[in-house]
């Protein structure tokens, strides 16, 4: 894509589809002001950049489409970093979509997705992270993710991965440096523990984004809430009444659910994202089989189990290895004990084994009157709280931890040849790699500041 006053010009209606009291349409491009004039045709000459101005807007017959407020935003101090216009109208679609033909007519083009922030990341107003975060801070539906892409748009990320850039810079420029005087064995010992100590540095900031990364996943796409349990244990029942819906089927029959079905509820600012599963049995039933198989996978990737058992009845063996499993595990369990409204038909042994767990909740979820939802919500909320709290910078899309990840491994490849006092060129090659991977974050790939660093700041000869 072509940047700066070679890009073709492009507009859009920046508000949703619709009407409503402003609709705004945006240009920008090297023609952007000529759009302008070409729609308001006394646009003073030397009107300043960033002031608005109530002004009449007319077609290409001179007909007035509409009395709107208009600003030019002059590049490089605009959202794209090239000229932009802004034209605030009234916000009828027929109005909206009549000042953007005249602005194709002009010479613009329809921008395409997310081509305004494409454009700003290209013209160096925004780095990666802040691109992302763009769209995550449009997309939030609750505090914590609205939190966490504000701190992204702001350069939390960003800043972060660029000063261990910084500093691994400086060692790959050691490095290189180290090279060309190689034959100077005490300049080289200098540099060695330089270079070590800033491989260190920079390996244990990226293991401690690395270890956060799931709190910061779980803030910007909720956290994933598995109701898992034997058929008719009331697992759908549940999933109705949190949701507040009668989304789920319920019935007596066995099996009634075969699919997952999934829904995103608002706890204390974080997103739930509840998924019900198949009840687990065994069965001949071809499709309640991938059914079942479908919970088992979703139960190992959850980040919180809700285990719903009947209460009125013994467990079943199968009943008692997965709560044994889920004893085993780091991740949260919640016990349901469902159907306290009936005898406890539980045996001794089944009692010793529910009152392990840390987080039990008593319902009577099919009752008349259900009890326990409140104690239930109540437990949720305070383990959301704690799965999505995170302190400093937070990775939160799986492209970050795969450059974070690919960051370190390069670097333990790079500590380890320096230990080793393998060749220098290895060393190199491997900090490269790690700042590589590091760019792909950001967007920025530092081979060639590298380069520049050598030739700025070492008399190297060459």
């Amino acid at each position: 894509m072509m940047t700066g006053s070679l890009a073709p010009t492009i507009a859009a209606i920046a508000t949703p589809a619709g009407s409503g009291g402003v609709g705004i349409v945006r240009v920008s491009g090297g023609r952007a002001e000529d759009v302008l004039r070409g729609l308001v045709p006394d646009w003073p000459r030397e009107h300043p950049s960033h002031l608005l101005r109530l002004s009449h807007l007319y077609n290409g017959e001179g007909e007035l489409i509409d009395e709107a407020l208009a600003v030019i935003m002059r590049g490089p101090r605009s959202y794209t970093g090239e000229d932009v216009v802004e034209l605030q109208c009234h916000g009828g679609p027929i109005i909206l979509r009549r000042v953007l033909d005249r602005a194709l007519e002009l010479g613009a083009r329809i921008a395409e997705p997310g081509e305004f922030t494409q454009r700003a990341f290209l013209n160096g107003r925004l780095d990666l992270t802040q691109a992302e975060a763009v769209a995550d801070l449009v997309n939030a539906t609750t505090e914590t993710a609205h939190r966490l892409a504000l701190e992204h748009l702001q350069g939390s990320l960003g800043n972060a991965i660029g000063a261990i850039v910084e500093h691994l810079t400086v060692a790959a420029v050691l490095i290189e440096a180290a090279i060309d005087f190689s034959h100077e064995e005490h300049v080289y010992q200098i540099e060695r523990d330089e270079i070590g100590r800033r491989i260190d540095e920079a390996s244990a900031e990226l293991q401690a984004l690395r270890a956060k990364f799931d709190q910061g996943r779980r803030q910007r796409e909720g956290i994933r809430v598995v109701i898992l349990g034997v058929t008719n244990a009331g697992k759908s029942t549940l999933f109705n009444a949190l949701h507040g819906t009668e989304r789920a089927i319920v019935t007596d029959i066995e099996g009634t659910t075969r699919d997952f079905l999934e829904e995103e509820i608002h706890l204390g600012g974080a997103a739930l994202r509840l998924i019900d599963t198949a009840g687990l049995r065994e069965t001949e039933d071809r499709v309640e089989a991938i059914g079942i198989q479908r919970s088992r996978e979703l139960g190992e990737q959850a980040d919180l189990v809700l285990r719903v058992i009947d209460r009125s009845r013994p467990l079943r063996p199968d009943e008692r290895q997965a709560l044994e499993r889920d004893r085993e595990r780091a991740r949260p369990v919640v016990l349901i004990l469902n159907k306290i409204d009936l005898p406890d038909g539980r045996t001794d042994e089944d009692r010793v084994l529910c009152e392990r767990f840390e987080h039990r909740v008593a319902c009577a979820l099919g009752a008349a009157v259900p009890q326990g939802i409140d104690a239930l919500i109540a437990t949720l909320a305070a383990l959301a709280e704690g799965l999505t709290r995170g302190e400093g910078v937070l990775l939160s899309r799986a492209r970050h931890l795969q450059g974070v990840v690919g960051a370190l491994e390069a670097l333990g490849r790079a500590r380890q040849a320096l230990d080793m006092e393998m060749e220098h060129e290895l060393i190199a090659i491997d900090l490269r790699e790690a700042l590589d991977a590091l760019g792909d974050i950001t967007g920025k790939v530092r081979t060639d500041d590298i380069l520049q660093r050598i030739f700025s700041e070492f008399c190297v000869g060459k």
